[in-house]
């Protein structure tokens, strides 16, 4: 069967559809992260959750529901963290959320939770290969 140079297009762009055209190629090893976040043992909803890879990459996030649990994605479609050592930041507001506050209001915008968890932060994780689950116990005081 002889493919004309419109045929040959048309068979590449759907091979390229079907293998994801480079989707993964690029990508390190990740591990799937979840856990839940609670402030004096009740569960924390709707704060953010990232690890940042203390050896340089990409950060992941995720948000936690109504019962304090949270997954972390690596990028849309892609969920998990990159392995290794992380440095990790608990907050109740989104950098996006907190200039659009300063904006509205005027006024600095301040975290009630406690800086030791997010812009001084002291919470690492380790992230192995596989699934975790890594809760992380806050305290108010």
């Amino acid at each position: 069967m002889k493919l004309t140079r419109h045929g040959c297009c048309v068979w590449m762009i759907g091979l390229c559809v079907l293998m994801g055209c480079g989707g993964k190629g690029d990508r390190p090893k990740l591990g799937t992260v979840t856990g839940t976040v609670s402030m004096d043992d009740q569960p924390l909803p709707n704060v953010w959750v990232f690890f940042n890879p203390t050896g340089g990459g990409r950060t992941s996030m995720g948000r936690t529901d109504e019962y304090g649990t949270y997954e972390l994605m690596y990028l849309e479609g892609a969920k998990g963290a990159n392995l290794g050592s992380h440095q990790v930041v608990i907050m109740t507001y989104h950098e996006d959320e907190i200039e659009e506050m300063k904006l509205n209001t005027g006024k600095p915008v301040i975290d009630p939770i406690p800086a030791r968890y997010n812009s001084k932060s002291e919470l690492t994780a380790e992230v192995k290969e596989g699934k975790n689950v890594l809760d992380f116990p806050l305290k108010s005081q």
